[in-house]
């Protein structure tokens, strides 16, 4: 049973919890945490280490521990302690770690995290819980101190400056850290299984465009540059769409709203697929708009990027195009011949490595931006399969796995948002949970 004395919330402090249950404790949360406890630890030991980079992003937790000697500087941690990051952007972008495995009695960190260690009587993951909760998380990030590009959040801020509310009973408390660890559990679950689903994918595209489909296609035949399935036919893209490749529209302006014509644009190119939801407005004539104007079936190829790794990328509009809708010159359009290509078929060959790759190998930069040109598109080799319904098999097998993507993905978000609605309603007694 922890021992706290309810008390009024000082002028010049903030009530994280104004609205709390009145049975509930009210103090500042430097009393239900030490901040930076110094930890007896040896100067040159090794010890587990966490650097900045090895705790996720939006609470998501440690990926892995490296080992360093200790220097007398680095944050010091045991197991159960949070780590809460403490300089822009981290803290802003959730980089806070409960510390639930530790191969050793203490760990030494980036001296950019803030280590709050639960005081005798409070869970851990109740603690935790507070620190990520938006009452806490959000207000901690508006009271950072420092020069642009180096602000922090202050110890004086979790010792002092912040007031919680606390259930009387270590029972309560307990309950909602269960509840809450439940809902954890549940997220993390989606997240493994959605990352072992991508993975999934990834090894398909790596695989089929090269051997084909298990069993169908005996051993890869050698083309030009490389491995492809046997049996397959060699041609270039040229060879298999019905007009030549070609930029969109230049306009002088784009606008996030209407008016104007609704535009494609390199954000709309998103896992393989043209998002019509994010697009952008253009002002054309009837006739200029009708040059661009989009079909179902199109592919588009992102032109230039700042980063290698995604110029080249392609999407194709799989839905019908809402009225109006034209691409941007940031795009090439392709239109495949269905009788050679099924864009279907096309989209997914476009994500394998092995073609994507050599692709982007024919970018150049210049002024910062990478870009590929209509010549090397249109001059690319490439294997397809020349029976039509070996290509519908081959697009079958990724959709079944988009599809399972796709609803990991909307459970993980469904999941995600009753673990915050949670971590509202309990963490400030609006719900409370009995015995």
């Amino acid at each position: 049973m922890h021992t706290l004395i309810t008390r009024e919330v000082p002028r010049g402090r903030v009530d994280c919890h104004p609205n709390a249950p009145t049975d509930w404790q009210k103090c500042p949360f430097g009393e239900v945490v030490e901040v930076n406890r110094p930890y007896s630890m040896e100067r040159g030991r090794e010890y587990p280490f966490l650097e900045m980079a090895a705790v996720k992003e939006d609470f998501g937790g440690i990926i892995e521990y490296d080992t360093r000697p200790f220097e007398g500087s680095l944050s010091r941690f045991a197991l159960n302690d949070t780590l809460f990051a403490k300089i822009t952007p981290c803290a802003e972008n959730g980089k806070v770690a409960l510390i639930d495995r530790l191969p050793a009695d203490n760990g030494a960190g980036s001296t950019e995290f803030i280590v709050l260690s639960p005081r005798a009587g409070f869970d851990p993951f109740f603690v935790y819980s507070l620190a990520i909760s938006p009452d806490i998380h959000s207000r901690a990030v508006s009271r950072m101190e420092g020069s642009t590009g180096r602000l922090r959040v202050t110890e004086e801020t979790f010792k002092k400056w912040m007031w919680v509310s606390i259930p009387q009973t270590l029972e309560e408390q307990l309950r909602i850290a269960e509840t809450l660890k439940a809902a954890d559990n549940h997220v993390r679950a989606l997240e493994e299984q959605l990352r072992k689903a991508e993975r999934v994918k990834k090894a398909l595209l790596q695989a089929i465009f090269v051997e084909g489909i298990p069993g169908r296609n005996g051993t890869p035949q050698t083309c030009r540059w490389g491995l492809a399935p046997a049996g397959w036919l060699e041609t270039s893209i040229r060879a298999i769409l019905i007009e030549p490749v070609g930029n969109g529209t230049s306009p002088d302006a784009a606008r996030q709203e209407p008016p104007g014509f609704p535009t494609l644009n390199v954000s709309s190119i998103r896992n393989g697929r043209c998002d019509q939801s994010r697009i952008s407005y253009i002002e054309l004539s009837e006739k200029v708009a009708a040059t661009f104007a989009v079909n179902q079936g199109d592919f588009f190829v992102l032109r230039g990027n700042g980063n290698r790794d995604f110029v080249a990328i392609g999407g194709l509009l799989v839905e019908e195009p809402q009225a109006g809708l034209v691409f941007s010159d940031l795009l090439i359009r392709l239109r495949f011949d269905h009788s050679k290509a099924l864009p279907e078929f096309m989209k997914y060959l476009w994500q394998s490595p092995p073609f994507l790759r050599r692709l982007q190998s024919y970018a150049v930069t210049g002024s910062g931006l990478w870009k590929i040109g209509q010549r090397s598109i249109s001059r690319m080799k490439l294997a397809v399969p020349s029976d039509a319904g070996e290509q519908k098999d081959i697009a079958a097998i990724f959709d079944s796995q988009e599809g399972l993507l796709l609803a990991l993905g909307n459970q993980l978000l469904a999941a995600r948002r009753v673990k915050q609605s949670l971590l509202q309603n309990l963490l400030t007694g609006k719900i409370r949970l009995k015995a």
